[in-house]
């Protein structure tokens, strides 16, 4: 058994850091904005598929570009900033303006979901797509972390990116603005914070994140229309076991779940029937929140 767990450590702190990523630009959108973005899944397969074209020459897949991987990720990236500033302004500022309610917002982001969904669909078929990266054999580093090097290099990154993403909330003036928005949004415009500016950055930051998740788990798995739907719910595990609306939190949490669900196939009967390790991690999810309903680095909050 500890053979088996020690095994899939590797594979769990590689799906912890897709998880990570990714439940980061969520947490964010939903602290800032008050937004439970429902798309947040499929712009992950969005970004995996921008990449995928880029990358891949037009004989392989349709508009494909042929660039160099090196080229094709940092271009996704930024195409992503683009997306969530565009949507912000052209989608979601109108229907803010118009005081729409939560509930109308949650479900025109499964509607965008399900477009972005089919879309994709369309656009680049039913069938799988690996991306042009060399097939390396697993090694051992630490003494315990089974994994290839191209993912312990993936996973490094990540980290960084991570902690780049905290110091700028952290140490940045806008960083700073998003963070107030977040805990008093009344209280942070009567400070002189620009509440339109900070939203526009936020979708920006998130879709980027969201993009740079889908383009890591493309990697490591392959690009497919539905990779983004399916990982959609742990997304949400992680940002409610870290604490809603912290960003820091759901970097924790998704590497929670990531662990949880890889550790987990070591036990005899999930590796019979594989499907039962999510709902292991959300039986943790729900285990975490009976101890600690705020979350692992929630706050709590008084309700009058």
């Amino acid at each position: 058994m500890l053979e088996a767990l020690t095994s899939q450590l590797g594979n769990g702190i590689v799906l912890g850091a897709v998880i990570a990523l990714t439940a980061v630009g969520l947490s964010l959108i939903f602290g800032v904005t008050g937004i439970v973005n429902f798309a947040h899944g499929d712009f992950v397969t969005l970004g995996a598929t921008v990449a995928l074209v880029l990358a891949l020459p037009a004989d392989d897949v349709p508009g494909g570009q042929g660039m160099s991987m090196w080229i094709a990720a940092p271009l996704t990236i930024l195409i992503g900033f683009a997306v969530g500033a565009v949507l912000e302004m052209s989608l979601v500022q109108p229907m803010r303006r118009r005081r729409v309610g939560t509930v109308t917002m949650l479900v025109v982001t499964i509607g965008l979901g399900f477009a972005m969904r089919y879309a994709i669909l369309i656009w680049i078929g039913g069938s799988p797509y690996t991306y042009p990266v060399p097939i390396e054999i697993q090694g051992t580093y630490l003494g315990i972390l089974d994994m290839t090097a191209l993912e312990l290099r993936l996973v490094l990154l990540t980290l960084v990116i991570l902690t780049g993403v905290g110091l700028f909330l952290t140490r940045t003036r806008l960083g700073t603005a998003m963070r107030a928005i977040s805990d008093n949004e009344d209280l942070a415009e009567s400070s002189g914070i620009d509440a339109s500016t900070v939203y526009i950055a936020t979708w920006s930051l998130g879709v980027a994140l969201a993009f740079g998740g889908g383009i890591l788990l493309g990697i490591v798995t392959n690009v497919s229309w539905t990779m983004g739907f399916f990982l959609l719910l742990l997304m949400f595990a992680a940002v409610i076991v870290g604490g809603i609306g912290n960003p820091f939190g759901a970097m924790v949490g998704g590497f929670v779940i990531g662990l949880v669900i890889s550790l987990s196939t070591a036990l005899p009967i999930i590796e019979d029937h594989p499907d039962l390790r999510f709902a292991v991690a959300l039986s943790v999810m729900i285990v975490v929140l009976l101890v600690r309903p705020q979350g692992i680095l929630g706050s709590k909050e008084r309700v009058s």
